[in-house]
């Protein structure tokens, strides 16, 4: 699998923690600080053991809960960040990093990786969510580095009514052909929402094709609209059960 030649992440060690693991206040259990320390040491470890094996050169940076601003000054300098997926829910006082945050403020791909699940390898079978927005095209052409050895791609519409589909059709099969060009044999597929969610119609669709990854853009519309009304971006970030590779 050709990565690009660097990477941001593991953002969060373990699923969706915050950054650097909990915070080590003066009341957290020492016995708790000790295993966020141990995870932290073995984390690190394994980056730096793997970062030769795959010739790629990496930097480490420990940061906690407190170190946003400084996260997304380094995604800046970086081709991916690599994120656990945001659990929704700040009660615990604890600031955790939003993927959406990232990507919107750094300008860099996110690829965002659920809490549930063990995911080894990303980018075999992968399913591309395409509505011909710039959003889309920018997460297709970000993720170009991760499906160039893919086994299967789907290059998928998702329109409100037929006609959409109709209209649409050739500019599916036009980004199709494109990926033909980096030698990536994609298929082109339709579908009418019918009245779902188009995220439930993309996460269905993943389920079916036994996909790794999702290729979407994230936000077409501002993050105050899609969490106020809801939005596909927002609803795919709740709900992934494989990993989602997002751009803004």
């Amino acid at each position: 699998m050709g990565l690009p030649p660097t990477v941001l992440g593991p953002v969060s060690p373990e699923g969706a923690k915050p950054i650097g693991g909990q915070p080590t206040s003066a009341a957290a259990p020492v016995a708790q600080v000790l295993r966020e320390a141990e995870r932290a040491d073995t984390v690190e470890q394994r980056f730096r053991e793997e970062l030769p094996l795959r010739a790629l050169d990496g930097e480490w940076h420990m940061l906690d809960h407190t170190d946003l601003a400084e996260l997304i000054q380094l995604a800046k300098a970086a081709d991916l960040a690599i994120l656990g997926q945001y659990p929704g829910d700040d009660s615990d006082g604890v600031t955790w990093l939003r993927p959406d945050d990232l990507m919107i403020d750094s300008g860099r791909p996110a690829l965002v990786v659920p809490y549930a699940g063990t995911f080894e390898r990303v980018g075999r079978r992968v399913l591309v969510a395409w509505d011909g927005t710039r959003e889309a095209n920018r997460a297709l052409h970000d993720a170009l580095p991760l499906i160039g050895g893919a086994e299967a791609v789907t290059v998928m519409h998702v329109g409100v009514q037929q006609a959409d589909l109709d209209r649409d059709r050739p500019w599916l099969e036009r980004i199709v052909r494109h990926l033909g060009r980096h030698g990536i044999k994609a298929q082109p597929e339709e579908s009418p929402r019918g009245g779902i969610p188009i995220s439930d119609v993309l996460l269905s669709r993943a389920a079916d094709l036994g996909a790794d990854m999702i290729v979407a853009g994230a936000y077409h519309h501002s993050q105050l609209r899609e969490s106020l009304l809801g939005g596909v971006s927002r609803d795919l970030l709740h709900h992934m059960a494989v990993p989602v590779l997002m751009s803004h």
